[in-house]
């Protein structure tokens, strides 16, 4: 079976997801291909193609950026013939309606990653006019699923939850390699790390109520530390902000890494501030490296977080609320110890890439069986 999947970016959450279940997927039975019109931070397995349509200059503006990239997945589509055309955000998912009405594309599945947080009015109306033409609507959460149905008008027939899964846990690193990643962020033996992995163009990630939450944290945990892992618009105001708070001594910001993975070995408690969120692989990073969570109650979050045997959730944009339940874990290593196993033993019993993989496949033959 051919797959062609089509997405704006293979970066961030969404696009490293896809690249990593790629790995998971039978290429004697499911042979994948990506078409990508945005920036490529990841790449794919090298057994799948990778046709890269992104562009830039003075035409690369609405509309004629659009009618381009609709025009590329017309002819590849074409070229490749495809069973199935999977799009990921709005204008491949806007594209791939088109083409199907067309009688271009065959058989259309989509993905919803998040709860519509950057669609407007006219985003839903264009949606809502063409809800009946996907065949399957794949939403990472319930609580996705419900704004989906609710906002586009999709028939929740055409819909199905299938979490995101994570691989295995991180690398275990050394006593040396570990001493060595402490020392290159300030870290001494005594400090208690609270990370953050997050996208800082995306004011959605509720960010700076973090930031307003460490001076609270502090000074009732003076041997906390903040890490704050991503890159993104909003980092001058933040390192600003924890400055003028008097943090900024405790606070680091990494930028962007391509060693997350690693870095997940420094954080005793990891939290997530959203104001939105469908499915979080922070979340599930942390779960998979045995870290307890505190996050908000917010979208897929308590689909994630066993409130109490996993992590903590809080209300959000509640900067007191938030930092009395990251002091009280700081202040229990028995009871993160506890969380942190819960959470490693569910990730690797629901929430596996292989299991993820294995499920899209089978909606894969359940919508060319038709």
């Amino acid at each position: 079976m051919k797959i062609l999947y089509v997405i704006s970016a293979l970066g961030g959450g969404t696009g490293f997801h896809l690249v990593r279940m790629l790995d998971h997927m039978d290429p004697s039975t499911t042979r994948a291909e990506i078409l990508c019109n945005g920036h490529v931070e990841s790449l794919p397995p090298e057994h799948v193609p990778l046709h890269d349509d992104t562009s830039s200059g003075p035409l690369e503006r609405f509309p004629l950026a659009q009618l381009r990239q609709c025009r590329s997945l017309h002819r590849l589509v074409r070229k490749t013939r495809p069973d199935v055309v999977h799009s990921y955000f709005f204008w491949p998912i806007m594209y791939g309606r088109i083409l199907k009405r067309a009688g271009v594309i065959r058989n259309l599945v989509e993905n919803r990653e998040d709860q519509g947080f950057n669609l407007g009015p006219s985003d839903y109306r264009m949606l809502r006019l063409t809800s009946g033409v996907p065949d399957r609507v794949i939403c990472v959460s319930e609580a996705v699923r419900e704004v989906v149905v609710e906002r586009e008008g999709l028939s929740p027939d055409r819909t199905v939850v299938v979490r995101n899964g994570v691989a295995s846990s991180p690398p275990t690193l050394s006593g040396v390699e570990l001493e060595a990643l402490r020392d290159e962020f300030g870290l001494g033996p005594e400090h208690l790390v609270v990370g953050m992995v997050a996208n800082l163009n995306r004011p959605v990630k509720g960010t700076k109520y973090f930031i307003e939450a460490l001076p609270l944290i502090a000074r009732q945990v003076p041997e906390a530390r903040f890490l704050l892992v991503g890159e993104g618009a909003e980092r001058e105001g933040l390192m600003a902000r924890a400055d003028e708070l008097g943090v900024g001594d405790r606070t680091i910001f990494t930028g962007f890494r391509t060693d997350v993975d690693r870095l997940y070995s420094l954080i005793d408690v990891s939290v997530l501030t959203s104001l939105s969120e469908g499915l979080s692989i922070t979340i599930l990073e942390s779960m998979s490296a045995g870290i307890p969570v505190v996050a908000t109650r917010v979208g897929g979050n308590p689909e994630l977080v066993d409130e109490g045997r996993t992590g903590l959730l809080v209300p959000p944009r509640d900067p007191e609320t938030f930092a009395g339940a990251v002091v009280t874990l700081l202040r229990d290593p028995a009871r993160r110890r506890q969380m942190g196993a819960a959470g490693l033993k569910r990730a690797r019993e629901e929430f596996s890439l292989p299991r993820v993989a294995a499920r899209y496949q089978e909606l894969y033959r359940e919508v060319t069986a038709r």
